[in-house]
């Protein structure tokens, strides 16, 4: 998927409660931030995207949830509608710009196996602290690239997590690879870019 700003500006919005029927387990949620910090990792990666996560339904009990690393909580499941609109303890709705994207190849149907394997790895690793050091060695190989120099070989934290690399190694549990950039890791403008991953709509918060 290959998208510039002004597309994604001009694209028409669909609000929260209006798409929720629609979204379904591992569809992308990407995030394009109005924050000074998130727009630092936009501006690094140059691209749009600052936080990739993705969503989990649950039709046993009607709910849609957010599996995401998050650096001020690690490895977290949200209901989908407390991360876009705010709840009554956290009111403020998500200050930015959401797209919702979907994988070819994830499959409408993963089958019992395929989801069990996810389910396992992505809810076992709920509570994994956020990567910082995966995050200062990705910012130290960003600016090694400015200066014209690469640094080969992926990261591969196995215990801590930044949130596309959270993202991605779920994916793998159902079959799914996408491929780190030149510098060796997996940042949100990567799987945005993924050929693979086509957009669906943006998602806006409710009215009110």
């Amino acid at each position: 998927m290959t998208i510039t700003k002004d597309q994604f500006l001009a694209m028409p919005t669909t609000d929260y409660s209006a798409a929720r029927d629609d979204l379904r387990t591992g569809d992308i949620l990407l995030f394009h931030s109005t924050e000074i910090g998130s727009q630092l990792i936009e501006m690094a990666t140059n691209s749009l995207w600052s936080h990739a996560a993705f969503i989990w339904r649950v039709p046993s009990v009607d709910r849609v949830l957010l599996l995401e690393s998050l650096d001020t909580v690690g490895v977290r499941a949200i209901p989908m509608s407390t991360r876009v609109n705010g709840n009554s303890a956290n009111p403020t709705p998500y200050k930015g710009r959401l797209l919702v994207s979907r994988h070819a190849d994830f499959p409408e149907d993963p089958g019992v196996d395929k989801l069990r394997a996810m389910t396992e790895f992505a809810l076992d690793r709920v509570g994994y602290p956020y990567s910082f050091a995966e995050l200062h060695q990705i910012a130290f190989r960003i600016a090694l690239g400015f200066a014209g120099k690469i640094v080969s070989g992926r990261i591969d934290q196995k215990d801590q997590f930044i949130c596309s690399e959270y993202l991605a190694k779920c994916f793998e549990a159902v079959g799914i690879k996408i491929a780190p950039d030149i510098e060796g890791f997996i940042a949100p403008a990567d799987i945005a870019n993924d050929p693979k991953v086509v957009a669906k709509f943006s998602l806006a918060t409710d009215p009110g």
